[in-house]
């Protein structure tokens, strides 16, 4: 319940203030999941790390294009996309770099759409090549 408290009221604070305040994550997972020279942390890299090649590359905006298998509905022919994120970023939170290094802030991913009130994700266009015929 603390956590989300704390979310609202950080979304307030960006809804209200969001033209004085940069967003270090505009795009969401793609502005954290970059490549740098100590590591490539792209998704398309650690997806296929875990066999899951094909996906990344028909992929254009992250994380809405994945929702084509991963509907957030859990009716796709994959676990949902707010399944994976979630149980990923916060499976092990003591050792979790999204929770270590990053605070394991929802307003990295998530943002408050001012018109409605209502929480979104963030989304943005992959940073990383297509590769043809796959």
């Amino acid at each position: 319940m603390k956590k989300i408290l704390a979310l609202i009221s950080t979304l307030a604070v960006v809804a209200g203030f969001g033209s004085a305040i940069a967003d270090p994550y505009p795009e969401g997972c793609v502005s954290c999941h970059v490549q740098t020279e100590g590591a490539d942390m792209r998704l398309s890299t650690l997806l296929e790390m875990k066999g899951h090649a094909r996906g990344a590359n028909r992929t254009v905006e992250v994380p809405t294009g994945c929702n084509r298998c991963h509907a957030p509905d859990g009716e796709g022919v994959a676990p949902s996309t707010r399944t994976l994120v979630h149980s990923i970023h916060f499976e092990y939170p003591l050792e979790n770099t999204f929770v270590t290094q990053y605070g394991g802030e929802c307003t990295h991913c998530h943002a408050m759409d001012g018109a409605t009130g209502k929480a979104v994700i963030k989304t943005g266009k992959r940073n990383w090549e297509y590769h043809v015929g796959e």
